[in-house]
């Protein structure tokens, strides 16, 4: 998909979060004892706030797309969310394209990728619609002189979680610099505040690729 020009964005995405958009800080966390021990909780916690049978927690961000400048580089926890598990486009958050081979994924190598890439590949990126992705592919700058495959996913299946990892210690909740990966299921979700839902894409079927721009 190569022939694409590139050009300046003409479309923020769905996901983007807006300079204007504000995280909640770091003092409203607290320790929560829950069944099974203890957790990383809201002092005014909303159950709207975790997901998944793992009960993660999600990072709380205002939601006021248009205020600000837009940031490409940074996707909104709850929009990315909300198109990571309902499949809907990334850039227009309508219904992603699926079709007999599966939903429409953009996907590069990254680090922790398994050899069978794109098979197996973990995605924090939600899928397109056919449209958005062609606009993703000419414009997006991130994009850029970067190796990327366009793929069907027949099962992209929910994999887990990536976000900010909290250890609790005598003084209560310590936050670590790099953020962490974890499966569906690991303990350590319990103390993670959790910005990226990820698929882990299977049943794949390249369509395009190259380098973009």
């Amino acid at each position: 998909m190569s022939e694409y020009p590139v050009r300046k964005p003409s479309v923020v995405p769905y996901v983007a979060s807006w300079s204007g958009e504000l995280a909640v800080f770091e003092n409203e966390l607290v320790v929560q004892l829950a069944r099974g021990g203890p957790r990383l909780g809201y002092r005014n916690e909303r159950p709207s706030d975790r997901s998944g049978r793992d009960e993660v927690l999600w990072g709380r961000m205002d939601k006021l797309p248009g205020a600000g400048r837009p940031q490409y580089d940074c996707m909104h926890p709850a929009r990315q969310y909300i198109a990571m598990y309902s499949m809907k486009c990334q850039i227009c958050g309508q219904s992603a394209s699926r079709n007999e081979d599966g939903w429409l994924f953009l996907d590069w190598r990254k680090p922790y990728d398994p050899p069978t890439w794109p098979e197996r590949s973990l995605t924090a990126m939600p899928p397109l619609c056919e449209t958005c992705a062609r606009v993703s592919v000419a414009e997006c700058p991130h994009l850029r002189n970067t190796e990327i495959a366009v793929l069907r996913a027949r099962t992209p299946r929910l994999w887990g979680f990536s976000g900010t990892p909290y250890t609790l210690t005598a003084d209560g909740w310590k936050g670590h610099e790099q953020d962490a990966l974890l499966p569906c299921g690991d303990r350590r979700l319990r103390g993670l505040l959790a910005s990226c839902l990820y698929r882990e894409l299977r049943n794949v079927t390249v369509v395009g690729g190259g380098l973009a721009g």
